[in-house]
């Protein structure tokens, strides 16, 4: 499929994207939001609500800024690389679940992303008292998956 053709026809069935698509393409968190859609040999993510859609692209943002120098990227602008989005996606999911369980998890697939927002949110009142502190922790340990090697014959 054409780039330009995929691209049209994903903003015409995605009215409302998902900012956690990367971490839910890979499979690594789910969201009681998320609304699949497969297009051509791709998985699209759409959000079913866009209160909620806001308040993670807000959420998001604030994370993006507050990591950059924890991600060694100082002068930065626009969308981040797709590792160290992976990174900021996976590791505030983490740090959500550990502020809300008081305990690391073993298995935080199972963890939605959207019910770890709202715990936050009804216990700081407001996306600017999360605890940013804890999450930039939980964004600078998190490992993605290791490098495949070439096997060279």
């Amino acid at each position: 499929m054409d780039e330009d053709i995929y691209r049209d026809t994903y903003r015409n069935v995605i009215t409302t994207k998902c900012v956690f698509e990367k971490a839910i393409n890979s499979r690594q968190i789910q969201c009681g939001q998320a609304n699949k859609i497969r297009l051509a040999d791709r998985e699209a993510v759409s959000c079913r609500s866009k209160d909620i859609c806001e308040t993670c692209t807000q959420f998001l943002e604030i994370l993006r800024n507050k990591a950059l120098f924890s991600l060694k990227l100082l002068d930065h602008t626009g969308p981040l690389p797709h590792a160290k989005e992976i990174k900021v996606q996976m590791g505030s999911v983490i740090g959500l679940a550990l502020d809300k369980y008081n305990e690391p998890l073993k298995d935080y697939k199972s963890e939605k992303i959207d019910q770890l927002i709202n715990a936050g949110l009804e216990k700081y009142n407001s996306l600017d008292n999360m605890p940013y502190e804890q999450l930039m922790r939980s964004i600078v340990n998190y490992e993605g998956r290791s490098k495949r090697r070439n096997k060279k014959k």
